[in-house]
């Protein structure tokens, strides 16, 4: 490299060095708040919860800011928690995708540009409004928590998180309070607080009015708290329980995709689950029904395929020990039409120890894109010759649930199939259905250590709080467990490992529906109309003042 092109080189580099370090200081407060939020949620303690986007908030509402450097700020705020708190979509995309790992970082990066595209819409409508009709601080403070809150329900999200589940991971007593307002109320609450405290930010320099809105604060904090522990105790009424016994057989990701294309491994996985829980059953004699994961048994289950090999293999096995099973599996029509397309449906079935349906198996409803359909698949078929390597499942018409006689009473268990449990709406169908257990099967091998395992399991059992059921949870390679209508969260299993354990579901009989299930889940309303109300005499303001 001659001396010429070395200096051009040293120049360029130069200028993009300042260039981006004058970007970084330009949007410091963006980049705190990213850092703060990626490290308050699950599986951190939520150390900065109440005030980590703050920082970002505070910066927009600056009279210098346009709407572009808002969205822009919002911008570097979502990318950077993404990357602290969802990195793990880069080994999902190595793991499940076979991608290798620099296209992997790339995927990551794409997903931390665009999955959160909310959080910039919203501090970028808020301040359009506040240049609009001249709004305070403020009130301008409190819309962008308002839009940052409806637009999280609505925004398309492969992983539906929000701020309120930190407050189950971290057993803070607030958390009761989702049977009322549900986990997306109770982040409302926690954006609103983030609002709060750059508020009171705004006004240090008017310091008694600052600490009179802090010592404020604190005041409804400490009432959310306490409200949330006497509210919790509420529900420590139980009039019938079932033992189960989650079998956690920790297979391998290889010998699942070979299984599941039917090449193999299937009559290890079946002997391995059937030997597990042979073993469990000695342990834990008092078994009444056995839990198997998403799709443990690697074949179909249903009533007109019994007489298989797989089936008869576990009925050879089970059938000693005579007990239930709900079991993950797959499912298929009765072929009536050979021109009707017969789809393989990822399901979850509740049979008896010789393979017998109890009920009709429950057909996942809500599938994962990419991994188990095609988007634009049901409407351009073309695009599955195109694309023949994307797994195809069929769609079911859940929420379902499915009934057990158990001595002189029914048992309804609502199904949730993986990613089924982050749903609201559809836990919320399950219990209208009649649940009076939930059960979800799911496997997180795909996702890695520790984070996704840690944030699904507190998300997944969340639901349980918003329409008080017990839930119980079985997964392939963990993290397994129990959670009971009252909040206690029972034993957990260990990650990667083979793991049986059984767990004593108390619940309560014709247990009422929770305020949430009626009419707390419309909360979203009352945001628009306090949306609109702020905008309105925002506007009346704006027009007196020119007048």
């Amino acid at each position: 490299m001659d001396s010429l092109t070395l200096c051009v080189t040293n120049t360029m580099m130069k200028r993009w060095f300042q260039f981006f370090k004058q970007k970084a200081y330009d949007f410091r407060w963006a980049i705190l708040s990213g850092v703060l939020v990626g490290t308050s949620y699950i599986p951190f303690p939520p150390w900065a919860l109440i005030f980590c986007y703050a920082p970002l908030w505070v910066s927009v509402t600056d009279e210098k800011t346009s709407v572009k450097d808002a969205f822009f700020a919002g911008w570097v705020t979502q990318f950077i928690l993404t990357l602290i708190g969802f990195h793990w979509i880069a080994y999902t995309a190595h793991e499940f995708g076979q991608i290798p790992w620099v296209l992997s970082i790339v995927a990551l990066l794409l997903f931390c540009a665009f999955m959160h595209l909310y959080i910039p819409a919203a501090t970028a409508i808020a301040v359009w409004m506040k240049r609009k009709f001249k709004i305070s601080a403020g009130i301008t403070l409190v819309m962008i928590a308002l839009l940052h809150s409806l637009l999280e329900r609505v925004w398309p999200a492969i992983f539906d998180w929000n701020l309120g589940y930190t407050l189950i991971w971290a057993k803070i007593p607030a958390y009761h309070l989702a049977d009322v307002v549900g986990f997306l109320g109770l982040s409302t609450i926690i954006l609103l607080l983030n609002a709060w405290i750059a508020y009171i930010w705004l006004q240090q320099s008017v310091l008694k009015k600052a600490f009179t809105h802090l010592g404020a604060l604190v005041v409804v904090v400490a009432a959310l708290v306490i409200s949330g522990n006497i509210h919790g105790q509420g529900w420590n009424k139980f009039d019938g329980e079932v033992h189960a016994t989650v079998i956690q057989a920790n297979i391998g990701n290889l010998e699942k995709v070979y299984a599941e294309q039917g090449r193999g491994y299937q009559e290890s996985i079946t002997r391995r689950f059937t030997t597990l829980s042979q073993e469990a059953f000695v342990k834990f004699p008092n078994t009444d029904i056995f839990i198997w994961p998403e799709t443990a048994f690697p074949d179909y289950l249903d009533q007109h395929l019994l007489g298989r090999k797989h089936t008869n293999i576990l009925a050879e096995a089970m059938g000693a020990i005579g007990r239930p099973i709900i079991t993950g599996a797959y499912s298929k029509d009765e072929k009536t039409d050979v021109k009707v397309d017969q789809s393989t449906y990822n399901a979850l079935f509740l049979v008896d120890a010789q393979g017998n349906n109890l009920d009709k198996p429950y057909r996942k409803t809500e599938l994962l894109a990419f991994g188990e359909y095609l988007p634009l698949s049901e409407r351009f078929p073309i695009l599955l010759k195109w694309l023949p390597f994307v797994s195809n499942f069929g769609r079911g018409h859940g929420p379902d649930v499915m009934k057990w006689k158990f001595n002189d009473d029914v048992i309804a268990w609502g199904g949730q199939v993986c990613y089924e449990g982050l749903d609201a709406a559809f836990t919320r169908g399950l219990e209208e259905k009649g649940a009076d257990i939930l059960v979800n099967v799911t496997n997180d091998s795909w996702f890695g250590y520790p984070f996704e395992p840690r944030q699904h399991l507190y998300m997944t059992l969340a639901r349980a709080i918003e329409v008080r059921r017990p839930l119980i949870r079985s997964t392939n390679t963990g993290i397994s467990t129990a959670i009971l209508a009252n909040g206690d969260v029972l034993q957990k299993s260990p990650l990667h490992e083979e793991w049986s354990g059984e767990f004593v579901l108390k619940y309560l009989k014709n247990a009422p529906s929770t305020f949430y299930v009626k009419m707390g889940h419309w909360d979203w309303a009352v945001y628009i109309a306090v949306l609109v109300l702020l905008a309105l005499v925002g506007a009346v303001n704006a027009r007196s003042r020119r007048s």
